[in-house]
C-alpha cells in the first residue's frame, strides 16, 4: 500500500510541476521479475537482448522511466532493485578541440578519431617532409616541428653533422639553414599542414599523426624548381625520420633515386611514401612507382577516384584527396586537392603507426596500411584492380594482426646482392625454436645461431662482413620444416 501511495503521490507531483521523465538502468534483486514491477504499476523494458542460455542474467537489467529518482530510491529500500544508474554522457571516439576539425571530412573517412582512442603518437617520432619548405611560424605548425636543439642559430655546426644551424631543418634549394616557404610555391606548407598540424590544441585543424613531429626539408629554389631530392631524402633519414613523404614526382626513372630509396628503406628502416601523380592516367610516376615506395592515389568523400589521380602501377594505396582542409601560410587555411595531400595523409598515418608499434619495421608498417585498407572497387568499377590495396583506414591499420602465413616457413632476404650485411623477413606458421645457418654453395658453414619465435613474423639483421665475394645459402629450420634462400655477396 505504501508503495502504491508513493507512486500516486509521485504522479501527482509530476502533473503539478510538469517534470520531464528520464530513463534509468536498473538491476532487479534476486527473485524479483519484470512482471512483479508491472503488477505494482511500473512499466519497464528489458535493457539487453540475450540468448536463452544467458537470459537469467540479462533479464535482470531493465530500463525504467521516471521523473523523480525518489521512486528508484524507494524501490531499492523495498528490495525490488539492487541498484539504479542514471544515464552518462560518453563518446566512443576522441574529438579534437581544433576549431576547424569539422571541415576535415577526410579524418572521419579514415576513422582517425577512433584511431586516436588507441594511439595519439609520440613526439620522438618524426615525419620527414621533402617538399618546397614550410611556414614554420604558422600557429598550427610551429609546435609540431622537430627542432634540432643541438644546433641553434649561431653560425656554427654545433652538432657536427655537416650542416650549419640546421635548427629548423634544411633548404637544399638554396643550400642554407632556412626551409621557410617561398612565394614561388606554397605546396610544402600545405603538405606539412595536412600531415602534421598540431592536434587538440584548440585552434586550426588536426592531423592523423597527432603528437608526432615533422621535419621540413626544402628542395625548391627561388624559382620553384625542384632540386636535390636524393640528398634531401638521405638527410631526412639521417636526422631520424621514420617516415618520409615525397609529394612530388616525374614520369622519368632515375637509378640513383631508386638506389637512395633502397638504401634508406633496407638499411635505415625508413618508410618512403609518395604521391602517384595527378595525370589521371595509368602511368608510371616516380618515386611512387618504385617497388620500395608506398605510392598513393586520391579519392573523394564517396571513395571514388578523383579525376586527376593516376592509377595502376604507381598506386599501392588510396587516400582522401579532394577538398582536404588544412594550414596554408600566414596563419591561413585552405582546401587542397590531389595525390600530394593524399600522400600526406598516408604519411601522417604511417608515422602514428610507427610510434605505436616501435618494434615493427618499415615493411611491417607498410603491410599494416595495405592489408587493412578498405576495398573500394565497388565504387570504381572502371578502375577495378587498379587502385592498389584500397582506401586507407587508420583504425583498422592500428588493430591489424598479421595472418598466419600459408607456407610453413618462408624467407625473404634484402638487399640481394649485398656486402654481407642484410635483413631476413621470416614467416612462420609454427612458433617455437629454430636454427639459422649460412653456408656457401659447397656446404661450408660460415654462421649459425638458434633463436625462438613467439610471433609469426620475425625480422633478423645479419652482419657477416667476413664473407668473401660469391654465392651463399641462408637456411632456417626446426625439427619439422626447413627453408633456404640463395644470396650473393659482392665486394
Amino acid at each position: 500500500m505504501f508503495f502504491r501511495a508513493l507512486l500516486a503521490m509521485f504522479m501527482f507531483v509530476c502533473v503539478l510541476h510538469a517534470q520531464e521523465s528520464h530513463r534509468y538502468l536498473v538491476r532487479l534483486s534476486p527473485g524479483v521479475e519484470k512482471s512483479d514491477l508491472l503488477q505494482k504499476g511500473v512499466n519497464t523494458t528489458f535493457a539487453y537482448k540475450s540468448s536463452i542460455e544467458h537470459a537469467s542474467f540479462f533479464n535482470e537489467f531493465l530500463y525504467l522511466e521516471v521523473s523523480d529518482t525518489a521512486v528508484l530510491v524507494e524501490m531499492m529500500a523495498s528490495g525490488d532493485l539492487l541498484y539504479w544508474e542514471s544515464p552518462r554522457k560518453r563518446t566512443l571516439q576522441f574529438e579534437p578541440s581544433d576549431s576547424h576539425s569539422a571541415k576535415q571530412w577526410h579524418l572521419d573517412k579514415i576513422q582517425a578519431a577512433s584511431a586516436w582512442d588507441i594511439a595519439k603518437g609520440d613526439s620522438s617520432f618524426v615525419l620527414g617532409i621533402v617538399d618546397s619548405g614550410v611556414d614554420y611560424t604558422h600557429e598550427d605548425l610551429r609546435d609540431n616541428l622537430a627542432y634540432n636543439h643541438d644546433d641553434p642559430l649561431n653560425g656554427l655546426d654545433d652538432d657536427g653533422d655537416g650542416y650549419i644551424d640546421n635548427y629548423y631543418g634544411w633548404d637544399f634549394g638554396s643550400d642554407d639553414w632556412n626551409p621557410m616557404i617561398e612565394e614561388a610555391s606554397e605546396h610544402g606548407s600545405v603538405i606539412a599542414g595536412v600531415a602534421s598540424a598540431a592536434t587538440d590544441n584548440e585552434l586550426g585543424s588536426a592531423s592523423p599523426a597527432f603528437h608526432c613531429r615533422y621535419l621540413p626539408v626544402k628542395v625548391t629554389d627561388s624559382s620553384g624548381q625542384i632540386r636535390h631530392t636524393n640528398e634531401a631524402i638521405l638527410y631526412a633519414a639521417e636526422m631520424g625520420a621514420q617516415v618520409i613523404n615525397c609529394s612530388f614526382g616525374s614520369p622519368e626513372y632515375r637509378q640513383s633515386e631508386a638506389d637512395v630509396i633502397q638504401y634508406v628503406t633496407n638499411v635505415m628502416d625508413v618508410l618512403v611514401v609518395a604521391s602517384a601523380g595527378n595525370g589521371g592516367a595509368d602511368a608510371l610516376f616516380y618515386p611512387a612507382a618504385l617497388d620500395l615506395v608506398l605510392g598513393v592515389g586520391a579519392t573523394d568523400e564517396y571513395d571514388q577516384k578523383i579525376a586527376i589521380s593516376n592509377y595502376g602501377s604507381s598506386v599501392n594505396i588510396m587516400a582522401p584527396g579532394m577538398a582536404i582542409y588544412g594550414p596554408n601560410t600566414g596563419n591561413q587555411y585552405r582546401y587542397s586537392n590531389g595525390t600530394s595531400v593524399s600522400s600526406a595523409i598516408v604519411s601522417s598515418s604511417a608515422v602514428l603507426l610507427r610510434s605505436h608499434y616501435p618494434n615493427e619495421t618499415a615493411f611491417q608498417i607498410r603491410r599494416r596500411l595495405q592489408d587493412s585498407a578498405d576495398d573500394i572497387d565497388a565504387y570504381n568499377l572502371q578502375y577495378k584492380g587498379l587502385l592498389g590495396a584500397g582506401r586507407l583506414n587508420l583504425v583498422k591499420a592500428l588493430l591489424y594482426t598479421s595472418p598466419v602465413p600459408e607456407e610453413p616457413l618462408s624467407i625473404t632476404l634484402r638487399p640481394n646482392p649485398n656486402s654481407g650485411v642484410f635483413k631476413l623477413d621470416l614467416y612462420l606458421q609454427e612458433l617455437g625454436n629454430y636454427q639459422l645457418s649460412v653456408f656457401d654453395v659447397y656446404g661450408k658453414l660460415y654462421y649459425r645461431e638458434d633463436f625462438g619465435a613467439d610471433t609469426n613474423f620475425i625480422e633478423k639483421s645479419l652482419t657477416l662482413e667476413h664473407l668473401n665475394q660469391g654465392c651463399y645459402i641462408v637456411q632456417v629450420s626446426n625439427s619439422k620444416v626447413k627453408s633456404s634462400s640463395l644470396f650473393v655477396v659482392f665486394d
